[in-house]
C-alpha cells in the first residue's frame, strides 16, 4: 500500500507542479510559493475528504482546468480599471479563489441534477483538441522561458543540460520501464544536475526561494469579487458564467474518471452523501487558493494497479503529498528542471494519432471519413484556443462535439431483435434436435446492430444487451451492418462479455471481419477470439449447439446392448447385419471426409464430432455453407442420384463416422429388402426435416435482408 501510494504521488507530482505554474505565472507570479502550498494541501484535503466514497477515485490539479481558470481570471481582471478598481495580484487572487470555490458548488449542483449523461455527448476528439491546444501553449511558453534561461551567460549551459537531462531521462524510462513514473524520475534527474551545478559554483535559479506557509486566500483582496458599485448584478453574472464553465469541466472529468475506474473494478455506486462531500471538498480547497481539483484517471489507475482502490491507499496518498510539501523538497527544484518537466508533459498531451492522420491527409493518402471528422474537430478547438483563449475553445469544443454527436448517432444502435424461433442456422439437425430448438429457441436472441457504433451509443447498446439477457441465455451481436466502432464501444462490449459469463450466459459476435471494417481489430482486444464467429450462421450454430447440450444427452449410435438406434425400429438381426455392412473411420481436424466432384460411392453417418459442408467459389476458395454434427447423414443425395459430389465435407473437430458403400447397399437390397426399406424410409424422414428447416432458414434470411 505504501509503495502504491508513493507511485501515485510520483505520477501526480508533474500535474500539481505544472498546473500551479501555468495558473500562478499568469495570475500572481509573486504568490507562486503560496500556490504550491495550496495545491499540495488542496489535493491531499480532497483525497482525504472523499476516500470513503462508494466509487473512490484519485484527484489532482490538471492543466486544462488551470489554463481555463487563468483565462477567466485575466478576463475579469482586465475589466477592473473600467470600474475604478485596481488590477493587482491580490485582486486576481480574490477572483481566483471565488471562481474555484463557486466551481466546486457547481459540481454539487450538477450531481444534484443527475447531469452525468452530459459526458456521453462530449466526443473524445474534443478532449484531444483541448490537450493539443494546451500542449502547444505550454511548448510556446516554455520555449520562451528556456530561451531566457539559456541566454544568461553564467547559468545558460547548466540550464540547457538540466532541461536535456529531464527530457532524456523521462523518455528513456517511459520507453524501457513504462510502469515507472517517468516524469517524476526525470524531475529528480534535473534536481541532481542542478545540485551538481551548485557544487561547481553555478547555482541555477530555483522554483521557489523558500518554503511558503501562507495560502493564497490570506493574500487575496476580495473587493473585486464583491463587484463594482452600480454594476454588481452584471459582474456577478460574469462570475457565475465563469464558475459554470470551470465547474462543468471539473464535473465531466470526475464523471469520466469514475466511469473508467468502474470499468476496471465494477464499483459504480456514488451515494448522495459521496457527491456532496466531493463538491464541498473541491469548493473548500478552491476557496483556500488551490487550482481547480478534479479526478485524475492516470493517478487513479496507478493507485489501483496492484489492487482495487481503497480508502487506505488514498489516505496514504494524501499523507504522502502533504509530507512531500512539508519536507521543503520544492526549494531544491530548479526552474530549468520544471521547464523540462513541462516539455515532457506537453509531449505526452500531444495526440500522435491525429498528427499521423493529418500527415496522411496532407500527402493526399486515403483517410477514413470519421478520422477526417475527428481531425476537423481537433484542429478547430486547437485553433480557437491559440487565436482566442481556452474559454472560447471550451465553448467551441462543446458545440462542435454536440454537432458531431448528432451527426454520428442519429440511429439507435440495435436495428432489429430476433429470437432463435425466428431465425436458425443452416446446420443439419436430427428430428429430436429440431424439436428441442422449436421448443426452446426463445433462449437465443440475435441483435442486429445498425450503422456506425461510437461513444454516444455505448450506453444504449449496453442497456439493450443487458435487457436481452433477462429473457435469453444466448445473445448474438450481429455486426454485419457496422463498419466503424470506437474504443468506447469495444470497452463496453468487453465488459458485457465478462458480465455474461458471470451470469451464466453466452455472448457471441458475428459479422465482424468484413473488408474495410475495424470492428474485429478493436473487439479482439477486449473479447476472446473464441466468442467471435466468422458469420451469423456460425454464431447461430454455436448458440444452438450449446442449447442442445443443455436439453439432449450426447448422441449415441448404439444402446447399451450394441443395438443400432438409427434407423429406427430395427430388429436385433437387422442391426447386426447393417453393422457388418458399414465400416468405421476416424478423421482429424481438417481432414476431408468427402471431396467435391468425386464419385458418390458411399453414404456417411457422423457418429462423433463436427464437420463443415463446403463448396468451391469461382476464384477457387472454399465457402462454408453449413455444418453437420453427430447423428447426421451426409452424401445421401449423391448416393441416391449417383451423380458426383456437389460439396466437400471437412472435419472441424476429431470426427468418427460409419461408411456404407454402394456395393454393400446393393447386397443388402438383394438379401435384406426389409432392412433397406427401413433405411430408405429413415433417409426420407431426415431429408424432409432438413428441407423444412432449410426453407425456414431461407425465409428468415430474406426477412432479415428486407429489414
Amino acid at each position: 500500500m505504501i509503495f502504491t501510494a508513493l507511485d501515485s504521488m510520483a505520477v501526480s507530482l508533474p500535474f500539481i507542479l505544472g498546473s500551479t505554474v501555468i495558473l500562478f505565472a499568469q495570475v500572481a507570479p509573486t504568490a507562486m510559493g503560496a500556490g504550491f502550498f495550496a495545491a499540495f494541501m488542496g489535493v491531499a484535503w480532497v483525497t482525504l475528504f472523499t476516500f470513503h466514497s462508494g466509487r473512490p477515485i484519485a484527484y489532482a490539479t490538471r492543466f486544462l482546468e488551470a489554463t481555463t481558470l487563468a483565462t477567466l481570471v485575466l478576463q475579469m481582471a482586465a475589466q477592473l480599471p473600467r470600474y475604478g478598481l485596481q488590477d493587482t495580484e491580490s485582486m486576481r487572487l480574490g477572483l481566483m479563489c471565488g471562481l474555484t470555490a463557486m466551481a466546486g458548488l457547481v459540481v454539487g449542483l450538477l450531481w444534484l441534477l443527475r447531469a452525468e449523461w452530459l459526458a456521453r455527448f462530449i466526443p473524445a476528439p474534443v478532449y484531444l483538441g483541448f490537450a493539443s491546444s494546451i500542449a502547444l501553449s505550454v511548448l510556446l511558453s516554455q520555449w520562451s522561458s528556456l530561451a531566457k534561461q539559456i541566454s544568461q551567460p553564467q547559468v545558460g549551459l547548466w540550464a540547457a543540460v538540466t532541461v536535456i537531462s529531464v527530457v532524456v531521462c523521462a523518455q528513456v524510462v517511459a520507453r524501457f520501464r513504462p510502469q515507472w513514473p517517468a516524469s517524476a524520475l526525470g524531475l529528480i534527474a534535473g534536481i541532481l544536475v542542478g545540485a551538481v551545478g551548485a557544487l561547481s559554483m553555478t547555482p541555477l535559479p530555483k522554483l521557489v526561494q523558500s518554503q511558503s506557509w501562507h495560502l493564497p486566500v490570506q493574500l487575496a483582496d476580495f473587493t473585486g469579487l464583491w463587484g463594482p458599485d452600480g454594476h454588481r448584478w452584471g459582474w456577478w453574472m460574469e462570475l457565475i458564467q465563469g464558475a459554470l464553465m470551470l465547474g462543468v469541466l471539473v464535473f465531466l472529468n470526475n464523471v469520466a474518471t469514475s466511469e473508467q475506474m468502474a470499468q476496471k473494478d465494477d464499483r459504480r455506486l456514488l451515494k448522495p452523501s459521496d457527491k456532496t462531500f466531493q463538491a464541498l471538498a473541491i469548493a473548500s480547497a478552491g476557496a483556500l487558493g488551490s487550482p481547480a481539483i478534479s479526478g485524475s484517471n492516470v493517478v487513479s489507475f496507478m493507485a489501483a494497479r496492484s489492487q482495487p482502490l481503497s480508502r487506505w491507499t488514498l489516505g496514504a496518498l494524501a499523507l504522502s503529498l502533504a509530507g512531500l510539501y512539508c519536507s521543503s523538497a520544492l526549494v531544491l527544484v530548479p526552474v530549468a528542471a520544471l521547464s523540462g518537466l513541462l516539455l515532457v508533459e506537453a509531449w505526452k498531451l500531444w495526440d500522435r494519432t491525429s498528427v499521423r492522420h493529418a500527415w496522411l491527409l496532407l500527402r493526399g493518402d486515403p483517410l477514413e471519413w470519421h478520422h477526417k471528422e475527428d481531425l476537423m474537430l481537433i484542429a478547430g478547438v486547437t485553433a480557437v484556443s491559440l487565436l482566442a483563449n481556452m474559454v472560447a475553445a471550451l465553448m467551441a469544443g462543446l458545440l462542435l462535439g454536440l454537432l458531431l454527436h448528432a451527426h454520428r448517432n442519429t440511429q439507435k444502435p440495435i436495428r432489429r431483435t430476433m429470437s432463435g424461433l425466428e431465425i436458425k442456422s443452416n446446420c443439419a439437425r436430427t428430428p429430436p434436435e429440431l424439436e428441442v430448438l422449436a421448443q426452446h429457441g426463445h433462449a437465443i436472441r440475435v441483435l442486429q446492430l445498425d450503422s456506425h457504433q461510437f461513444f454516444a451509443s455505448a450506453a444504449l447498446l449496453q442497456d439493450g444487451v443487458r435487457q436481452s439477457f433477462t429473457d435469453a441465455r444466448f445473445v448474438i451481436l450481429d455486426w454485419t451492418a457496422v463498419r466503424r466502432i470506437d474504443s468506447s464501444i469495444a470497452q463496453v462490449v468487453g465488459k458485457l462479455q465478462a458480465q455474461s459469463l458471470h451470469l451464466g450466459g453466452v455472448l457471441v459476435h458475428a459479422g465482424t471481419q468484413w473488408k474495410n471494417s475495424n470492428v474485429y481489430a478493436l473487439l479482439s482486444i477486449h473479447v476472446p477470439c473464441t466468442s467471435i464467429a466468422p458469420d451469423l450462421d456460425r454464431a447461430l450454430e454455436t448458440a444452438e449447439n450449446l442449447l442442445l447440450q443443455m436439453h439432449l444427452p450426447p448422441f449415441q449410435l448404439e444402446d447399451a446392448n450394441g443395438h443400432l438406434l438409427w434407423p429406427e425400429h430395427l430388429s436385433g438381426e437387422e442391426s447386426r447385419t447393417l453393422q457388418r455392412a458399414m465400416t468405421s473411420h476416424q478423421f482429424d481436424p481438417g481432414d476431408c471426409i468427402m471431396r467435391e466432384g468425386e464419385t458418390s460411392d458411399a453414404l456417411w453417418f457422423i457418429t462423433r464430432g463436427q464437420a463443415s459442408v463446403q463448396i468451391t467459389t469461382g476464384d477457387g476458395a472454399p465457402l462454408r455453407v453449413s455444418g453437420v454434427r453427430a447423428g447426421i447423414i451426409v452424401g445421401q443425395i449423391g448416393f441416391i442420384d449417383r451423380k458426383n459430389r456437389s460439396a466437400s465435407v471437412v472435419a472441424e473437430t476429431a470426427v468418427e463416422a460409419m461408411r456404407l458403400n454402394f456395393g454393400s447397399f446393393q447386397r443388402l437390397s438383394t438379401e435384406h429388402p426389409a432392412l433397406v426399406q427401413k433405411l430408405l424410409s429413415q433417409l426420407s424422414v431426415d431429408l424432409a426435416a432438413n428441407l423444412r428447416a432449410a426453407n425456414i432458414h431461407a425465409l428468415a434470411q430474406a426477412h432479415s435482408i428486407m429489414a
